[in-house]
């Protein structure tokens, strides 16, 4: 028969094509390795070969998902005489612009994985979205990466025309032929989703031989946005761990709070700090930044140095601070099929209570959807970008500079009936860390960063709104919080871990104590609302999986979140990551030293009981957050 040697002259050319693709895919991972090098430390040459063999799985699976429709085409194709040209044109136009893609979404997480901490999911294209206002500046600040794009372009164009050039000669139409051709193609498909193995591939593969700190290095970008995309249905499958008595004991999410006497009034101002580390507040700290306003701010106030983030990404962090609930999703929770769960958080309780609700950011309207997650949260009124409405100020990528919109915010105030609740969503200290033109010469200090500079700048914006509002009436009675949304990777040279990149500032300041003090409790976003209510002597319920850190019969306080493929939790000294897939503990280990992931303590018999703790605490965690947003309801 002719079709054998045509046959294998066409699976020659496939071959040699998906080993250029994956040799490209390789590539982009060692770039990734380089670029992203500071955040992951200790390896030995059998982790560097575990993590590119892995990542050859990771690639082959993730070629497979784009190619796959088209190499059916490809071989079908030739047998649809009438339609033989067209399908072929179209065909290596989709061959293209999917092989494009994948290899444009590796790049863009080398860039973009210091701040998410985890590679592409589902959540990607909401921050595209919500991103082009600032493409200029990306492509200016990642003009070395859009190069490696034009260069694998270039390839893959070429790819193109060496596969598709002569297609159309082969294959005899003879349906003996047919049936060989999808036959064999079938087995070779079987053979690669696999991976040469007996098991599917998922994204926490790796993990069998890869450590979890370097688990982000072997996947394949590809390959966990479909992954999320495709599992978005079954993201929250019941958990069973603990029958619900044991649960109930454990983790609670409808709370009922009680305080003799009448409820206090104040006003509460919630001002979100952008893209935060506590690095840049804390005294001493390498990379603390010049900020005399907020120094001063916190000797006045109840501040919390073991502080962390419920996410790694500001569609994470406000519903965290005003929804209780912590980033279990890859995607935000308002997009996602669980938006219907009714939220009883400190938006819609203070509502309740006779508070006007306010949100301030000077992004366009509903930047990153927190409008949308705002009227959920029991926020009525939005000041953006429009209300504002002179762009002489406007920073040319995210919105209105921090300083002259926060006066903005301070007068709208001042016409506000009391008690209100007012959210501050910051800007400029979201990269690329714009700062006024008139500004820039006092804000550029010497030996700072960027970032650094543009939290000097912050701390200017923030002590002339506080400078201003002092003037007004509803200032003395008022509670002022600040917490990030989410830490920021600092380029201090330190070994840098999922816990270091959840630490964020986070103090409480009322004008009429105006006394200092430091809580050493472990305390999260989802803790605020509660903290907050338990200050204003609310009575009443309250749903979310925060506590009131006040309150000293709560225990003992976690920080949870989910970096990637792992839960994680947090105690006063150590640090559990847990794969909830395998069911299986990757890490544990004391944060606080300088050793990080170099002393895994999971084996370890002395750690056993602290181990099953922490364990135990995530694993009620996981499952009575499924239960709430499955079952609609937090109660």
């Amino acid at each position: 028969m002719k079709f054998f040697p045509a046959f294998f002259q066409q699976f020659r050319k496939i071959f040699f094509c998906s080993a250029v693709l994956i040799l490209l895919y390789t590539i982009s991972r060692l770039f990734f390795w380089i670029h992203n090098n500071s955040l992951f430390s200790n390896y030995s040459a059998v982790d560097v070969f575990n993590i590119f063999f892995r990542g050859l799985e990771q690639d082959i699976a993730s070629l497979l998902l784009l190619n796959a429709p088209i190499l059916f085409v490809l071989f079908a194709g030739s047998y649809w005489q009438l339609f033989r040209k067209i399908v072929f044109r179209y065909t290596q136009w989709a061959f293209l612009l999917l092989n494009l893609a994948g290899l444009a979404i590796n790049i863009l997480d080398i860039g973009y994985f210091p701040y998410s901490r985890h590679r592409s999911n589902l959540d990607l294209r909401y921050v595209l979205s919500d991103s082009l206002s600032s493409f200029k500046s990306i492509l200016i600040g990642y003009w070395p990466l859009l190069l490696v794009l034009l260069l694998f372009s270039l390839v893959v164009y070429r790819l193109s025309r060496y596969l598709f050039g002569s297609t159309e000669k082969h294959f005899p139409a003879s349906w003996q032929s047919i049936i060989i051709n999808q036959v064999v193609f079938i087995f070779l498909a079987c053979l690669f989703m696999t991976g040469l193995k007996r098991t599917i591939i998922l994204p926490s593969t790796p993990l069998l031989s890869v450590a979890s700190d370097k688990l982000p290095i072997a996947q394949n970008s590809v390959y966990t946005f479909a992954y999320s995309v495709l599992k978005r249905q079954e993201q929250l499958g019941a958990k069973k761990y603990f029958t619900e008595p044991a649960l109930d004991k454990m983790v609670v999410t409808a709370h009922r709070m009680h305080h003799t006497g009448p409820m206090d009034h104040k006003n509460v101002i919630i001002c979100i700090l952008e893209s935060f580390s506590r690095g840049y507040l804390v005294p001493g700290d390498f990379y603390k930044a010049k900020t005399p306003f907020f120094d001063s701010l916190i000797k006045k106030s109840t501040f919390f140095p073991n502080a962390f983030a419920n996410g790694f990404e500001s569609n994470q962090g406000i519903v965290a601070i005003l929804g209780g609930l912590p980033a279990f999703l890859d995607e935000p929770f308002y997009y996602s099929i669980y938006a219907n769960t009714p939220l009883h958080s400190i938006g819609n309780i203070l509502k309740e209570r006779g508070y006007g609700t306010h949100f301030f950011m000077g992004a366009n309207k509903d930047h990153f959807g927190f409008e949308k997650f705002g009227r959920m949260a029991g926020i009525d009124h939005f000041y953006n970008r429009a209300d504002f409405n002179d762009d002489r100020f406007y920073d040319g990528n995210w919105g209105i500079f921090d300083e002259p919109f926060l006066q903005f915010g301070s007068v709208i105030l001042a016409t506000q009936k009391e008690p209100f609740l007012s959210v501050f969503f910051n800007i400029s200290s979201h990269p690329p860390f714009t700062l006024p033109e008139d500004s820039k010469k006092k804000f550029s200090v010497p030996g700072q960063t960027a970032a650094q500079n543009s939290i000097s700048y912050v701390d200017h914006a923030f002590s002339h709104f506080f400078e201003t509002s002092k003037k007004a009436a509803w200032f003395q009675n008022s509670i002022f919080i600040f917490c990030a949304d989410h830490s920021l990777y600092l380029e201090d040279g330190q070994p840098n871990t999922p816990v270091s990149a959840s630490e964020i500032p986070i103090f409480i300041y009322d004008p009429g104590s105006d006394s200092g003090s430091v809580n050493e409790s472990v305390m999260s976003q989802v803790d605020i609302a509660p903290s907050i209510l338990g200050l204003l002597r609310y009575s009443g319920p309250y749903s979310g999986f925060g506590r009131n850190v006040f309150d000293t019969s709560n225990g003992i306080g976690y920080a949870l979140n989910k970096p990637g493929s792992l839960y994680q939790i947090i105690d006063s000294g150590l640090a559990l990551d847990y794969d909830a897939n395998r069911e299986k503990t990757e890490l544990l280990y004391h944060y606080h030293d300088n050793l990080y992931y170099k002393r895994n303590l999971v084996d370890s018999l002395a750690f056993a009981e602290r181990k099953k703790k922490l364990e135990d605490q995530l694993k009620a965690t996981v499952q009575r957050y499924r239960e709430a947003l499955t079952k609609r309801s937090l109660e």
